[in-house]
């Protein structure tokens, strides 16, 4: 994390820098507590987390100025599509993989943001984030790696004498 800031550090980003370790702290924390419940229905922390992050939203959504009707619909499409259906997949998949496994999973795709961004606009990113983003690819692969040769020594077979 800290090579994808290390380029750019300025005392006039903190504040979207911290907020954004914050936000990443709160997300490790969500998934301690959904890992907890994965015996039970963690789709019930997921809204209650929802309608929590609404209210402590609701300030800056009151002072906002008034959304179109397009902007309506986007808002919409986020909140039920890329927010509502990944959590409800993430809370489902969180039964079937390893702690690890449930933060490493979804680091990739802030991972990849750049490579999109690259993609979309031409936008290069900093050498800094490219080492960065390879570092969390590799640790990932190689955990998916040892973890799925893990199992597949653990797995109950024929006994070969």
């Amino acid at each position: 994390m800290t090579l994808f800031f290390a380029d750019s550090l300025e005392l006039a980003h903190t504040l979207g820098k911290s907020l954004a370790v914050i936000s990443g702290l709160c997300f490790a924390g969500m998934t301690i507590a959904l890992r907890k419940q994965k015996d039970s229905s963690p789709v019930e922390s997921i809204i209650r987390g929802t309608l929590l992050a609404f209210i402590i939203g609701l300030p800056w959504i009151i002072g906002a100025p008034a959304l179109s009707t397009s902007g309506w619909i986007a808002l919409t499409l986020l909140g039920t599509v890329q927010l509502g259906l990944s959590y409800w997949l993430y809370a489902r998949a969180i039964k079937h993989v390893t702690a690890l496994e449930t933060v490493l999973i979804p680091v990739i795709e802030p991972i990849l943001n750049p490579v999109w961004v690259l993609l979309a606009t031409s936008e290069h990113p900093s050498r800094f984030a490219l080492v960065g983003g390879a570092i969390v690819l590799t640790a990932v692969t190689l955990r998916a790696i040892a973890t799925s040769r893990a199992r597949g020594a653990l797995a109950p077979g024929p006994h070969v004498t």
